[in-house]
């Protein structure tokens, strides 16, 4: 294989990949590495920020440096959160959910997406929906009305210009890294987890899979590694066509970004910088060998595309931030 070739399938896995970024400010260093690698995504964490005006500089030096199809994601469900302490501070989706308002939930949803929007971020890693955990961030309970809200929450978001994530599972690490696993039938599973998630699959522009065990769906094999799951459950059966997310690194911190492209995802999310070089190697790898085949990278270049047209990065004057706060103080006071 030549230099050029070689070169070039690097950079097509550099679009399958997402990454994070060091500190406050994007670096020339930084900048021309994110070109050179063809990411196209980046995950904002909380240290990268400080206040309004530096979080837009940021994300307009990172549209400079990704490019027209640039996806600026950032993670609530982080540790620490990374959303802006400064936005107009929505109350608890578990509560949100129990109070069971879906005008509510809808105005809630907008009022976040106004204020990702206006400093630039076009992704938004949620909402949560874990039915199980009792997790504050997290539509949860009733698998019919934490459907019902999540919906009425993502819809909201979306038609303000910013992308969701549905997220299939938030996991409690186990001891020592082991696998966090859940185990019910697959009965128990379509009865009661996978109830939002169904509907999630109709209208959410992406959705994000674990590093977590099912073993009633697959007994080798963690969800975001398993064809059975991220193809044949989530594309097969509950007909997806959005954009599928995915942890690139296990729990024991392994490189796994190959593998869950091979398993169906269209990107893998490595948060930390450093992973991405071996990352970009594995998949290039992929390439080069055919065993992830140019055709199937190009449906997922198209979803990718797709998403970021329909939700272009921007930034801008937050001209209803003031009736922002009081939609969401408002929603906090009916929440408590």
């Amino acid at each position: 294989m030549s230099a050029a070739i070689a070169t070039d399938l690097r950079r097509l896995a550099g679009q399958l990949l997402m990454t994070g970024i060091p500190g406050i400010e994007l670096d020339a260093a930084t900048a021309q590495w994110l070109q050179a690698s063809g990411v196209r995504a980046v995950c904002l964490r909380a240290a990268n920020l400080r206040d309004a005006a530096q979080l837009t500089r940021l994300s307009a030096d990172l549209r400079r440096a990704l490019g027209p199809q640039a996806l600026i994601a950032i993670d609530p469900a982080g540790v620490p959160s990374a959303y802006p302490a400064w936005l107009p501070q929505p109350p608890g989706a578990m509560d949100l959910c129990a109070l069971g308002d879906a005008e509510l939930a809808n105005g809630t949803g907008a009022a976040t997406a106004r204020g990702l929007r206006a400093l630039g971020i076009n992704w938004l890693l949620a909402p949560l929906i874990n039915l199980d955990t009792g997790a504050a961030q997290a539509f949860g309970g009733d698998p019919a009305q934490a459907a019902a809200m999540a919906q009425a929450w993502t819809a909201g978001c979306q038609a303000e210009g910013v992308a969701c994530c549905a997220r299939l599972y938030l996991p409690r690490h186990g001891a020592g890294g082991q696998l966090p696993s859940v185990d019910k039938t697959r009965s128990q599973l379509e009865e009661h987890d996978f109830v939002p998630f169904r509907q999630a699959a109709t209208r959410t522009a992406s959705m994000m899979g674990a590093h977590v065990a099912y073993p009633a769906l697959d007994a080798s094999q963690p969800a975001n590694l398993s064809p059975a799951v991220m193809h044949g459950l989530l594309r097969q059966q509950w007909g997806y066509g959005g954009v599928l997310l995915t942890p690139g690194i296990d729990a024991q911190g392994a490189h796994v970004g190959a593998r869950a492209l091979l398993a169906g995802a269209d990107m893998a999310l490595l948060a930390d910088a450093a992973q991405l070089p071996a990352a970009l190697d594995d998949v290039g790898a992929a390439l080069a060998s055919g065993a992830l085949p140019l055709q199937a990278v190009g449906a997922r270049l198209q979803r990718l595309a797709a998403m970021a047209a329909r939700y272009p990065p921007a930034s801008g004057v937050y001209a209803q931030e003031a009736a922002d706060r009081i939609i969401m103080a408002e929603a906090r006071r009916r929440c408590q």
